[in-house]
């Protein structure tokens, strides 16, 4: 596991916020240090999976979204299937079996009892500027296309938060990206209550001027 870090807070006991980079799950329990904002676990691309959804992305499902526990998943995921996929392809059990698996680890890592899932096909810039969400932790996957791009703290000048892109970089060479697949757990900063770490600072990729389309697994506590 790599460890990304930059100097400390000058006159506080906090340090800056870093990001856990890992080829193993098994990490994930960096994200649960008090100084690190982002873990990313960075999987291969599964082709079987990747062929799968190069036939689904053009069909442009209904956005799927569902609050579910352990106890429901197995009934929203059998919804979500059969309203995802409508009648013109053939579901590929391997998808909705990675899906149901990262909700489900997701939910006992957390050890919370439930959560608010979203699966859709993006193909706009949705949230091009850099920005903190208000959530305690998400789960965030690109099954296809571009992934969210991050940035480290040393490329942040989080006072400029809300402002333009150009205010909020530092240095765009610095602007890193979750490949396709890899699998994220980002923390978030909820108003009004104490955080243990700043949030990470993410934005969606632009692609309209490509033309291309992603599609998004996201899961929120």
């Amino acid at each position: 596991m790599r460890l990304l870090y930059d100097i400390p807070f000058l006159g506080t006991k906090s340090r800056t916020p870093k990001q856990a980079i890992s080829n193993s799950w098994k990490d994930r329990n960096a994200i649960k240090e008090s100084d690190v904002n982002l873990f990313c676990w960075k999987r291969e691309v599964n082709t079987a999976i990747s062929d799968f959804l190069e036939k689904i992305v053009d069909l442009e499902p209904e956005p799927i979204q569902f609050h579910t526990s352990l106890d429901e998943l197995a009934d929203h995921i059998m919804l979500a299937k059969k309203n995802w996929m409508g009648s013109d392809v053939e579901p590929l059990d391997l998808f909705w079996e990675d899906v149901t698996i990262l909700i489900q680890d997701f939910l006992a890592f957390s050890e919370n009892s439930s959560a608010t899932v979203y699966l859709k096909v993006i193909d706009n810039n949705a949230c091009t500027k850099f920005h903190t969400d208000g959530y305690s932790l998400r789960l965030f996957t690109t099954y296809h296309g571009r992934g969210t791009e991050w940035l480290p703290e040393k490329a942040v000048n989080r006072s400029a938060l809300g402002e333009t892109n150009d205010q909020i970089v530092k240095d765009p060479s610095k602007i890193q990206r979750m490949e396709t697949c890899e699998v994220g757990i980002l923390k978030g900063e909820i108003p009004n209550a104490p955080n243990r770490t700043r949030g990470i600072v993410h934005r969606s990729p632009e692609i309209v001027q490509t033309g291309e389309k992603r599609i998004i697994l996201r899961i929120d506590i």
